[in-house]
């Protein structure tokens, strides 16, 4: 059979012709080729089987090849021993059931993998046997790469979606976690179901197609309504007309995302706030007017990136009217826009009327769900804005006017910056109340008032006061609605005067400074006094007090130009039976004191004239002493050492003057705290 073949010996002869024929088809085979009979004994393996397991075997094993035999046929050697470990079974189980058999068998020694298919017929087995281990080897990878799909596609924190534009085929458990169903409901439903209203979904799909990928974000309405931000990541075609999307739940991460900048933001609102307060407190160091104050309250407030405009109002309590007084980043506003005070009018609902109305800071965080602002909306679209506060400018109950804000943020005044908003009100009506008490000490001119009050102390069920008097010199503010009274009445009248106290709702402890020849000096501490805080909001003070018979009388002065009628009309809200018994304008006295009296107001801190009247007429300045230092300061509600340093340094500046050395005064008021 010349090097091709070697005979397997047989009990048949086969016929020269037969044999050719049958050796030049062998030949023809690439692969590995051998037979058996009837019995399953070997009768031609070719040279491509021979040399494959050949060598397998010498490739391992210490055990001679299969050499040359008879040269009729071959006895069972390593070849088909090998062939028979392999694929025995086979052979037997194809030619028993007379059907063609593939199998694929693994050899330990060499660690190949062979496939055998076994072609049966009457007569025997024909087998084809082929070396299959590079392919084995990538079946091993892709069941590999498959198993590792198959868990990155179920273990995956992602939802994964497979399917087209109609119909999801494929989703893991994240994708039900996400759209809140069972996975089991998830196929056959579409992707667009869960997608928001908001989301142009068609055009969205036309850019996917177009490009074959796409990453964008969506929000996700689940069937229960609760909605979620995705992320998507979306890849076309990954078979024909079925696509892949991966959906990331990113809601918490853009909720703090949003909070951060909020944060920011906040942050950023309440340094520029801080900055205005800072600007206004350098205004008032400066001795700026009122109008001043407003417009660089407003101009700062403006400037900010945080806000858009800004304006100050004035408020006629008579009239209910609100008038513009200053404004900034924005021309015309209050007049462009109906304003009042009144709670039955849409135009008193917002902030501005409530904050009026209440004299407490009142915000619109969203202008465009806030139901009471909708007479406003089409103001804040034009201007861009989405939160607005007013901030009633007060002082002792006294409204000066309202601080209009707004911002293009929505929830602008919260938290922080909503406290430090509402200080600018306070820090403006504290430093407007100075500059009215600063201009009636300054005045040239001056609105005296003599006012009387018929039943003072039977209004408050206080003893009969027939034939008694109670002289009051000086009332001092010691704080924000804190006031100290020194006078002086007869022994036998201050009993009375200590059940009056007790009577009278704001009048809280009367102490005696002084007993002399039937005389009593005494200090009085009083808490939100009704009268003097009216007076004092209009910037004047009470020039003297008395009662006399029940009856308290009082000399009252203001700056001219002040709204007298205003005046009476909060008195008379107070007290009913008040009346003016005269009214007058009046000059200081002389020059000297005139220039005294502006000199000191110029001078003196608000702190260290108080440190100063209380200590005269509390008698610290007496010999022997009625009050010691510790005692006034106490009444300061201040340490001793706070009272000795504000006394000192008034005392230095008083005498200055008196001494009419300018220049000592000048340099020690720049070193004031």
């Amino acid at each position: 059979m010349g090097d091709e073949w070697r005979a397997v010996e047989t009990e048949f002869e086969v016929i020269p012709d037969e044999r050719s024929e049958l050796e030049d088809a062998f030949a023809r085979i690439s692969d590995a080729v051998y037979t058996l009979d009837a019995d399953l004994r070997y009768t031609l393996v070719n040279e491509r089987a021979r040399s494959l397991f050949d060598r397998s075997v010498a490739a391992t094993v210490d055990e001679p090849a299969d050499t040359d035999e008879a040269e009729d046929g071959v006895g069972v050697g390593p070849v088909t021993g090998r062939l028979e470990s392999l694929f025995g079974d086979a052979h037997q189980r194809a030619f028993d059931r007379q059907r063609q058999i593939t199998v694929d068998a693994h050899d330990e020694r060499t660690d190949r993998w062979f496939e055998a298919r076994c072609h049966p017929d009457e007569s025997g087995v024909t087998v084809l046997v082929a070396d299959v281990t590079e392919r084995k080897r990538r079946e091993r990878q892709l069941e590999e790469g498959n198993r590792r799909l198959r868990s990155i596609f179920e273990d995956a924190h992602d939802a994964i979606l497979v399917g087209d534009e109609n119909e999801i085929v494929a989703a893991n458990p994240a994708a039900s976690d996400l759209l809140g169903i069972d996975r089991s409901e998830i196929a056959g439903r579409s992707l667009k179901e869960f997608i928001h209203a908001d989301h142009d979904v068609s055009s969205a799909w036309e850019t996917f197609l177009e490009r074959g990928r796409l990453r964008g974000s969506f929000s996700l309405v689940r069937p229960d309504g609760t909605e979620r931000i995705v992320e998507y990541n979306s890849v076309a075609n990954v078979l024909p007309g079925t696509h892949l999307s991966v959906l990331r739940d990113v809601t918490e991460a853009r909720r703090r995302e949003t909070e951060l900048e909020r944060q920011r933001e906040r942050l950023a609102a309440l340094d520029h706030v801080n900055g205005v307060v800072r600007e206004i407190n350098d205004a008032i160091v400066t001795g700026s007017t009122r109008a001043h104050l407003e417009r660089v309250t407003c101009e700062s407030l403006a400037d900010s990136p945080s806000y858009e405009f800004a304006f100050i109002a004035d408020v006629d309590v008579r009239s209910k009217s609100i008038t513009h007084r200053v404004e900034a980043g924005i021309d015309g506003y209050i007049q462009s826009i109906s304003l009042s005070t009144a709670s039955d009018d849409p135009a008193g609902r917002g902030p501005a009327g409530k904050a009026i109305r209440t004299r407490e800071m009142q915000v619109s965080n969203d202008v465009f769900a806030d139901p009471d602002f909708e007479p406003w909306r089409e103001d804040a679209r034009e201007h861009g804005y989405e939160s607005a506060a007013a901030i009633p400018i007060t002082y002792d109950s006294v409204l000066y006017g309202i601080l209009g804000i707004t911002s293009a943020r929505r929830n602008a005044f919260t938290d922080e910056e909503r406290d430090v908003v509402a200080q600018l009100g306070e820090i403006l009506g504290h430093a407007i109340a100075a500059l009215e008490r600063k201009r009636v000490l300054l005045g040239d001119e001056l609105i005296e008032l003599e006012l009387v009050i018929d039943d003072a102390v039977a209004m408050f069920d206080g003893p009969d006061m027939t034939g008694h008097s109670v002289w009051f010199d000086r009332v001092v503010r010691t704080g924000d609605e804190q006031f100290l009274e020194y006078g002086r009445t007869a022994a036998e009248t201050f009993p009375l005067l200590e059940e009056i106290v007790e009577c009278v709702p704001h009048w809280n402890e009367v102490s005696v400074l002084q007993r002399t020849a039937g005389d009593v000096k005494f200090e009085l501490s009083i808490t939100s006094p009704p009268m003097f805080g009216v007076i004092d909001a209009y910037g004047g003070y009470v020039e003297a007090a008395a009662i006399h018979d029940g009856k308290y009388t009082t000399t009252v002065h203001f700056p001219t130009g002040t709204d007298v009628r205003a005046v009476m009309d909060e008195l008379t809200d107070v007290y009913s039976s008040i009346r003016t018994v005269a009214r007058r304008r009046i000059s200081p006295s002389s020059e000297s004191l005139d220039q005294l009296h502006h000199r000191l107001a110029e001078a003196l801190t608000d702190r260290q004239r108080t440190a100063l009247e209380m200590a005269y007429y509390g008698g610290y300045f007496e010999w022997p002493r009625d009050s010691s230092g510790e005692e006034v300061a106490d009444s300061m509600d201040v340490t001793a050492a706070t009272f000795h340093e504000h006394l000192r340094a008034a005392q230095h500046k008083l005498i200055s003057m008196i001494l009419d050395d300018a220049e000592t005064a000048g340099e020690q008021s720049a070193g004031d705290r």
